[in-house]
């Protein structure tokens, strides 16, 4: 059984879970956060990508949502930056 990462989230992704009215995409950012601890293997069964133009970076979809996250595979840690709907996740990123 391989050890398991680390999943911190940023604080802007935190405020925007306890603010989010809708159920339904709150667990499902929260499901694939849990999901990330068992980087590498669950990028298999999520709809991951790495993101162009940025190092060790990847997305998830969850709905109307993206999920920005960076590895750091040396310290077994997943940071999660961005939580954000589509049309503005891919623009604060750069």
């Amino acid at each position: 059984m391989p050890l398991k990462y680390t999943v911190l989230a940023h604080r802007r992704v935190q405020k925007l879970l306890e603010s989010q009215k809708d159920p339904a995409l709150k667990l499902a950012v929260l499901d694939a956060m849990r999901k990330l601890q068992d980087y590498p293997l669950s990028l298999r069964e999520m709809d991951t990508e790495k993101i162009k133009g940025l190092e060790r970076a990847f997305r998830i979809r969850a709905g109307k949502f993206r999920i920005i996250f960076y590895v750091d595979v040396a310290e077994r840690t997943v940071f999660v930056t961005h939580v954000e709907a589509r049309k503005q996740a891919y623009q604060n990123l750069r």
